[in-house]
């Protein structure tokens, strides 16, 4: 005979006996002032009854069976617990380690598994809006979260048996948390050039064209290095991925003609788009992201060894929204429109080493 625990209910079962003049069993309880009927036959494998609503406690059940006549027999004691409130409020969720969402997925990491854990319920929103479910096991410590939106929160419940004869699963109170968006270096292997119609000519000589800013040579040569062409003037290229940019580095050219000089971009304006217009024409299918100026460190006209050091570490700029700017937008294909050089002529030559971004991936909804 055995007694499976339950909330708030548990069950009682023993093997049937087949003998044929048992027509009914009691389950007896509480010093026999409580108790419930079975009707038995011989036919029957198996004597089962689930006793509840019943409180929270440990019971002494006793078990009797009866004939036609009312013959009854002498009385098989099981002991049982029943689990309840108590019980649920002493549960602790599993301990979630560490968090790693790259913008595509979320990876959720795990201490060991509790006693009694039989799994962790994780739930969530994907980025296409429908609710998620993924269960953990007891004996993963790693779980990867597909397609996960970042501005909706994670909820995780894990849940217990108190015994594993137990009829019912216990969950500790829900959890609800927000994951940390990380600010992360994008990856340059992606970008690629994004010529559009009506792009000034920005011709470059062999080997000095658009791609070297997205080399990961910062030294200066072979750079972007076009001929002398009308200002404003622009470029685009693509990402590759969809992000939100959060910082830009620029590295202008490593040259003692450039830097701080001649080709070195002064005012710019960088914008970003998902789909710009096949014309090339720079209308709403762009965002403003920002529009930036090259201040030289030291002032006046001579470069001191300070400006050159400043231009060699990298020039930081922020996305920052204001009237104008919009840098939370999901953006892929980037257009950078050059104003002005430190050339300081309606016309000029462009040089650009490197361009670095920071940012966040995401996926359009």
């Amino acid at each position: 005979m055995v007694a499976k625990p339950g909330n708030e209910r548990i069950e009682i079962a023993w093997q049937n006996s087949a003998d044929p003049k048992v027509v009914k069993a009691r389950i007896f309880w509480n010093n026999y002032t409580d108790s419930v009927e079975i009707a038995v036959d011989a036919g029957m494998n198996t004597i089962s009854r689930i006793i509840g609503p019943i409180e929270e406690n440990t019971y002494s059940f006793m078990v009797r069976t009866y004939d036609a006549k009312g013959n009854v027999s002498i009385p098989i004691e099981v002991m049982g617990t029943v689990y309840g409130e108590s019980y649920r409020n002493s549960l602790n969720n599993r301990i979630l380690r560490s968090t790693i969402y790259d913008g595509l997925d979320l990876r959720l990491n795990w201490y060991e598994a509790g006693e009694g854990e039989v799994s962790v319920s994780v739930n969530y929103t994907d980025i296409h809006g429908a609710n998620r479910n993924v269960v953990v096991d007891p004996s993963e410590t790693e779980t990867l979260i597909p397609d996960f939106d970042v501005d909706r929160p994670l909820f995780y419940s894990t849940m217990y048996k108190p015994d594993s004869l137990a009829i019912d699963v216990f969950h500790a109170a829900t959890v609800e948390r927000m994951i940390d968006d990380p600010v992360i270096f994008i990856p340059k292997n992606t970008w690629t050039e994004y010529p559009l119609p009506g792009d000034p000519l920005l011709a470059a000589p062999s080997g000095w064209g658009e791609s070297n800013i997205w080399d990961g040579n910062y030294g200066g040569n072979p750079c972007y290095h076009t001929d002398v062409v009308p200002l404003p003037a622009r470029f685009q290229f693509d990402l590759g991925v969809s992000v939100k940019l959060s910082r830009m580095k620029f590295w202008p050219r490593n040259w003692y003609e450039d830097i701080w000089l001649r080709g070195h971009p002064k005012v710019f304006e960088v914008y970003g788009s998902l789909a710009p217009n096949p014309d090339g024409s720079l209308d709403n299918s762009w965002t403003l992201l920002g529009r930036f100026e090259c201040v030289k460190p030291s002032p006046g006209p001579t470069i001191t060894q300070e400006d050159i050091d400043f231009a060699n570490a990298g020039i930081d700029f922020e996305f920052v929204k204001n009237e104008f700017a919009d840098p939370s937008a999901t953006v892929r294909y980037i257009r950078f429109r050059i104003i002005s050089t430190f050339n300081n002529t309606p016309e000029s030559l462009i040089t650009i080493t490197e361009i670095s971004f920071w940012g966040k991936y995401s996926r359009v909804k």
